[in-house]
C-alpha cells in the first residue's frame, strides 16, 4: 500500500508536519483506497495461491487485515505519531477493512468458484453504474481540516513544551541570545527532526554508529557527528553551529543593508517589508541541511511557534531585528 500510495511513512526522506494539515480533496478515492487495497491483495493472493495448488495457505487469511491494521497503529504510536492521527476515522477504516476481508473470506475465497465476478445479469451491471456514480458524488465532497489543526496544534504544543522543559537551559546557554527568531528555528528544527527521526529511530542510528564508523547525524538535533552522540549533545552542537552561521552571515546582511539604502525605493521596500532578512534565514537553515523543502518546512514551522507560543509579535520573525 505504501509503494502504491508513495506515502511511505518509513521513507528516508522528511516528511512535512504541514501535510498533516491537507484537506482530503478526493475523499472517495481515498477511502477506497485504503480499505479495498488490503481486501483486493489477499483476494490476488489467495488466487495465486490456488493456482499452486497450496489452499491450505489461504485458511484464515483475513487475519493479514487485522495484522496490517495493528502494525500500522502501533508503527505510529511508537515513533510518536500518535496524537496526529485522526482515531475516529482509524477505526472506521479498520472496521471496513477488517469486515470486508472477512466478507470476502467467507463468501469468495473459501469457495474457489466465487473468486471471479459474475457479470451475467443486468442486476450487477445496474450496481455497478450505482457505484461508479456514488464515488463520482462523493469524490467532489471538501472536508473540513479543523480537526487536523487541532491535532496539530496538540501534538506540536506537547513536544514543544517538552524539549523547552528538558533544553531550554542548554539552548540559552550556547546561544546566549536574546534573539527570538534564532531560538524559534532552533525549537523548529529540533521538532522537525524529532518528528522524522523518533527515539526508536535514533536508537538504531546510536547502535549502528557503534558499529559503522562512517560520519552520520545522530540526535534529536541530528548533527553531523564521526562518532554517536547523545540528543543533549546533537543540541549543544547544532545550536552552536545555529550560532556560530548566524555570526558568519551578520557582517555580509549589514552590507547588503547598506547597499540597499543607497538603491531605489523599490529595494528599501524590499529592506523594510522583511523580504532581506528571509532570505537569510533561509541561507542560515540551508547551512544546517541543505534541501529546500526542509528550509521552507523549518520556517513555516518557526512562524507557528511564534503564532502560538510568542504572542505572534511580528517583530519576533525578524532574525536580525535586534541590530
Amino acid at each position: 500500500m505504501n509503494l502504491i500510495g508513495k506515502h511511505s511513512p518509513v521513507s528516508i526522506k522528511y516528511m512535512q508536519i504541514s501535510n498533516f494539515l491537507d484537506t482530503d480533496e478526493a475523499p472517495a478515492f481515498n477511502f477506497l483506497f485504503k480499505v479495498l487495497t488490503p481486501v483486493v491483495s489477499i483476494i490476488i493472493l489467495s488466487a495465486v495461491l490456488y493456482s499452486f495448488n497450496m489452499d491450505k495457505y489461504t485458511i484464515d487469511i483475513y487475519l493479514i487485515s487485522v495484522y496490517y491494521v495493528l502494525f500500522r497503529w502501533i508503527f505510529n504510536i511508537v515513533i510518536g505519531r500518535g496524537k496526529l492521527l485522526n482515531w475516529k476515522k482509524q477505526f472506521f477504516y479498520a472496521a471496513f477493512i477488517i469486515g470486508l476481508s472477512y466478507f470476502s473470506y467467507t463468501n469468495l475465497i473459501i469457495h474457489k468458484k466465487n473468486l471471479l465476478p459474475d457479470f451475467t445479469t443486468i442486476a450487477n451491471e445496474l450496481w455497478i453504474i450505482i457505484m461508479i456514480f456514488l464515488y463520482s458524488l462523493i469524490n467532489n465532497i471538501n472536508i473540513s481540516s479543523l480537526g487536523s489543526e487541532k491535532r496539530k496544534f496538540k501534538y506540536i504544543s506537547d513536544v514543544y513544551n517538552k524539549f523547552k522543559r528538558k533544553y531550554a537551559i542548554t539552548i540559552d546557554n550556547v546561544t546566549n541570545t536574546n534573539n527570538v527568531r534564532l531560538t524559534q528555528i532552533i525549537y523548529a528544527i529540533i521538532i522537525h527532526e524529532n518528528f522524522n527521526r523518533p527515539k526508536a529511530y535514533r536508537l538504531i542510528e546510536y547502535l549502528s554508529g557503534v558499529i559503522n564508523k562512517k560520519p552520520k547525524t545522530y540526535g534529536v538535533m541530528q548533527f553531523k557527528s564521526d562518532k554517536p552522540i547523545s540528543d543533549i549533545a546533537s543540541i549543544e552542537l547544532g545550536s552552536k553551529k545555529i550560532l556560530n552561521d548566524f555570526n558568519a552571515l551578520l557582517p555580509e546582511y549589514l552590507i547588503e543593508v547598506e547597499e540597499y539604502k543607497l538603491k531605489s525605493e523599490y529595494w528599501m521596500h524590499w529592506l523594510e517589508n522583511g523580504s532581506l532578512d528571509n532570505e537569510y534565514q533561509r541561507k542560515l537553515i540551508r547551512n544546517y541541511n541543505h534541501c529546500d523543502d526542509y528550509t521552507y518546512e523549518i520556517i513555516e514551522l518557526a512562524d507557528y511557534l511564534n503564532e502560538k507560543f510568542y504572542d505572534n509579535k511580528e517583530i519576533n520573525k525578524k532574525l536580525f531585528s535586534s541590530i
